[in-house]
């Protein structure tokens, strides 16, 4: 290059570093970054930046780890051989839910090493346990309460990711033909454990505030529940919070009629929109009803798979007796990588303010579009005009690459799809794809119109 390469770093969001490694990402997409030419050397760039060279050391430390560039001792930083893939040639996964990948890679990779120089640790992680560790459940004890969510550590249980919680949840409590109550449109793998146990599950239509609760007690006086899995602070497909009335009357509902709600709290919402979820509600109110359920696979990675449940007191033996016999222990290694991770004290880093960034663009869209639409974490859940099938968008955007959900996925057809936000590499990637849906879109609406 003629002339040093100095990226305008105020186009990327996050921290300086991350703002770098989308610039490095957006450069070897747009071709001005080219395959095995030199980057500049990280004193130069920091000087021309304005920032610190230990910025553009992780920043290029990161590239590499990412596979954009190779550092050669004594010979610079170089664009790898193997650029980033464009667009049209790979598939951007926004039917997943998943954090944005940032500094997942390097934060593990250091876990990891620091691990590894510790073989008194290592050798506690090797053998065979029935019971976690004492310090792991300390360390999940703290974390929870100093996120206003109160507990004992022998009321938390280890799992291999939420899906396996709430699998457990209903093998200790349901048998063959007992009906498990949920939200009419919800998460496919409940549906699927319900279907393994021989259990019949039955859906409760929706209001803007979570359940009908008029005809949720109606169902709950038909079918006597032990059961109900609810979705109440990030309602999945819906985005819908619960209200606080709505939550008050639930608990009451479940001490009058003696059944326990399975609050499935995985999904990710930035702090702005947390609600404090219903278990905490109920140890205020003294209604031990609650079994809460909740992961860091949206808060960290979706391949990490370490989840937990809060279980009341007098339920522990059975809830402890269904993971014994389904993996007989969770991995204590997974636990201690799950730990070091919270011991961190940034499990989302500073992808907040990716998220947010990446909602502001969605809303935007949608808004332009005219179509209803409600957002929260990583996902949004949007209403198409009735001259577009939900089915056909999906089927036009995948053959472009871009992955999406049909609301059939949940149970839901009334002609809408949910996008998540975290699958796209970079900004420049995920504008592109904003771009494509609305595009595929408006191509929809022409055609429906040109129909005779």
């Amino acid at each position: 290059m003629g002339t040093i390469w100095t990226p305008d770093l105020t186009a990327f969001s996050g921290p300086k570093y991350q703002r770098l490694v989308s610039a490095i990402e957006q450069g070897i997409l747009q071709k001005v970054l080219t395959q095995g030419s030199k980057l500049p050397p990280q004193r130069r760039l920091a000087d021309a930046l304005g920032i610190t060279i230990g910025t553009v050391t992780r920043a290029y430390a990161l590239a590499e780890q990412r596979g954009y560039v190779e550092a050669r001792v004594g010979d610079g930083t170089y664009v790898n051989a193997s650029p980033v893939p464009e667009i049209g040639n790979v598939q951007l996964n926004m039917a997943t839910c998943q954090q944005p990948l940032t500094d997942q890679i390097s934060t593990l990779s250091d876990c990891l090493s620091q691990l590894a120089k510790d073989p008194t640790k290592l050798s506690q992680l090797l053998g065979y346990r029935a019971s976690p560790l004492d310090q792991h459940q300390q360390v999940f004890n703290q974390w929870l309460n100093q996120r206003g969510i109160q507990q004992t550590p022998e009321q938390l249980i280890f799992t291999h990711g939420g899906q396996q919680a709430i699998f457990a949840c209903l093998s200790a409590f349901l048998s063959t033909g007992d009906v498990l109550l949920h939200e009419q449109y919800s998460y496919p793998g409940v549906r699927i454990c319900a279907k393994q146990l021989g259990v019949t599950s039955i859906g409760v239509p929706l209001t803007h505030e979570g359940v009908d609760l008029a005809r949720f007690e109606a169902l709950v006086q038909i079918h006597h529940p032990k059961l109900v899995y609810l979705t109440l602070n990030n309602q999945n497909p819906t985005c819908i919070q619960y209200s606080d009335s709505q939550r008050q009357k639930l608990l009451e509902l479940a001490e009058q009629y003696q059944f326990y709600i399975i609050e499935d709290d995985v999904n990710y919402c930035l702090p702005e929109e947390w609600h404090s979820p219903l278990w905490q509600l109920a140890k205020q109110l003294a209604i031990p009803r609650v079994i809460y359920i909740s992961s860091l696979s949206k808060l960290f990675s979706g391949g990490l798979r370490q989840g937990f449940i809060l279980v009341p007191e007098p339920l522990i033996a059975q809830v402890r007796l269904a993971i014994h016999s389904q993996c007989w222990m969770v991995s204590p290694l997974n636990i201690e990588i799950a730990c070091q991770l919270i011991k961190k004290g940034q499990i989302t880093a500073d992808r907040d303010s990716i998220v947010r960034q990446r909602q502001r663009l969605c809303i935007a869209m949608g808004e332009r579009l005219g179509l209803a639409q409600t957002w929260r974490g990583l996902n949004g859940w949007l209403h198409l005009p009735e001259d577009i099938k939900a089915h056909h968008l999906v089927t036009a955007l995948a053959a472009k690459g871009i992955l999406i959900r049909n609301g059939d996925d949940f149970n839901c057809h009334d002609n809408f799809i949910r996008l998540s936000l975290g699958g796209a590499e970079n900004d420049s990637q995920f504008q592109h794809a904003i771009e494509c849906i609305e595009a595929t879109i408006h191509s929809l609406v022409q055609n429906a119109y040109s129909v005779v």
